[in-house]
């Protein structure tokens, strides 16, 4: 995705004369960074093995450690700086300005109109580690500001939020009063299968024997197995063989069996599970059911929501922005909301909002009926405000923040803090 829109960048930068295409450049900046830390610090942990009809507990000690936690970077940008915004680059730095490493977090990069008209853009690339969960960020976009409209088209994938999706948006524009803007246009939006469950994915988990799709869909085997164990003369338990039924003959396995009632010798039998590689994981269904097959279920259902690829909307967008800077205090806000769409697709999110509603009214999921592509409406928006005051010249407070509902999954961030400078006593 990166190579493809570097090269759409260049492409049609190429278009230019070589003094557009030096205007369109400059001012950009092009950055990279490496961060490493240490990891969290976790206590071993014990499993048991074996002592099923011994009675004598068999354990294992599993030292836990996690790899370092890192974050590597790579960025282009070029966005327009309001005056509330600390000076960044080479040029600033060690003199009030800071560098630009990819860890920054800036609100106002998701405001609809930036401080200045013209071209912007940002390609900003982010893989790392977090308590052992490997994520990767990535967004990339560029805006054009007109005097009367707004383009917009990016790729956004929030990798620790779980939100993915491409975006093109084009609205008009206008200043009704001093620092407050209002937009409308359309926005498209392009993502991954959001609001469907297990329960309507497929149905056959549930609708017919789940130990046949099990192995169907998980790539396991499951085989009946039972215990051979007598009493001998003086009322002890002897245990004799384990037993597996594979390939429709009894075979020897090793093992301890879990199967007698206490009246001599007993045969219980169940099923034992292996993987793909033959290695038993489990050897009941009980224990298969209850602490393997969730997981299992919830990996292939991963696989069949990625197989269906990417779902379209087009929806329609209000905005409204407002920006104040003064030599006291300073206030940035912004929000968009959008209302009403237009769902492409069987799995676009018009059908899986209708399919929520179905839930609500206590219908079986398998008796959802899927809509033809139409319009419907549900609230998406995105919010984020920047505020400071100066109290003193030596004290000031800020806050700022932003929140993200697309297809009722959140993403935000909040902060807010006291600065205080000493400057004597």
């Amino acid at each position: 995705m990166l190579k493809k829109l570097v090269l759409g960048l260049l492409l049609t930068s190429s278009l230019f004369a070589e003094n557009e295409l030096w205007k369109f450049f400059k001012y950009s900046t092009a950055y990279a960074s490496f961060s490493l830390n240490a990891p969290r610090y976790q206590d071993d942990k014990f499993a048991i093995v074996g002592g099923l009809t011994t009675g004598d507990i068999v354990f294992e000690k599993t030292e836990m450690t996690l790899d370092p936690d890192f974050q590597k970077s790579f960025g282009l940008r070029k966005i327009g700086r309001f005056k509330y915004e600390p000076k960044r680059g080479v040029k600033n730095a060690g003199v009030g300005g800071t560098w630009y490493d990819g860890s920054e977090q800036n609100a106002n990069q998701n405001a609809t109109i930036g401080p200045v008209k013209g071209w912007e853009y940002l390609l900003k690339w982010t893989q790392g580690r977090q308590w052992g969960n490997e994520y990767l960020n990535q967004e990339y976009w560029i805006r054009y500001i007109g005097d009367w409209t707004v383009t917009k088209i990016g790729w956004t994938d929030l990798g620790l939020e779980e939100i993915t999706y491409g975006q093109g948006d084009i609205r008009l524009k206008k200043e009704i009063r001093d620092g407050i803007n209002i937009s409308v246009g359309l926005k498209h939006r392009q993502h991954p299968v959001y609001g469907f469950d297990a329960a309507i994915l497929d149905t056959t988990w549930y609708k017919g024997s789940w130990w046949d799709f099990a192995e169907r869909a998980f790539g396991v085997d499951d085989n009946m197995w039972a215990d051979a164990n007598y009493i001998d003369e003086d009322g002890n338990w002897i245990h004799q063989e384990l037993l597996e039924f594979r390939n429709g003959e009894w075979v020897t396995v090793e093992g301890d069996g879990p199967f007698w009632n206490g009246q001599g010798e007993y045969w219980g039998h169940d099923w034992l599970w292996r993987d793909a590689d033959g290695n038993i994981f489990a050897y009941t269904d009980r224990e298969f059911f209850l602490y393997h097959f969730p997981d299992l279920l919830e990996d292939y259902i991963d696989g069949v929501k990625r197989n269906l690829g990417y779902q379209k909307e087009t929806s329609l967008v209000f905005g409204l922005d407002y920006y104040h800077y003064g030599d006291r205090w300073w206030a940035h806000a912004w929000g968009n909301l959008i209302p009403y769409h237009y769902g492409h697709d069987k799995y676009s999110y018009h059908n899986a909002h209708e399919y929520k509603l179905h839930l609500k009214n206590n219908n079986e999921p398998h008796t959802y009926v899927f809509s033809e592509p139409k319009w419907r409406g549900w609230d998406d928006y995105d919010v984020g405000a920047i505020f400071g005051v100066k109290i003193q010249d030596n004290l000031g407070v800020f806050a700022e923040g932003r929140y993200l509902y697309y297809w009722e999954r959140p993403a935000y961030d909040f902060k807010v803090g006291l600065n205080y400078q000493l400057i004597g006593f």
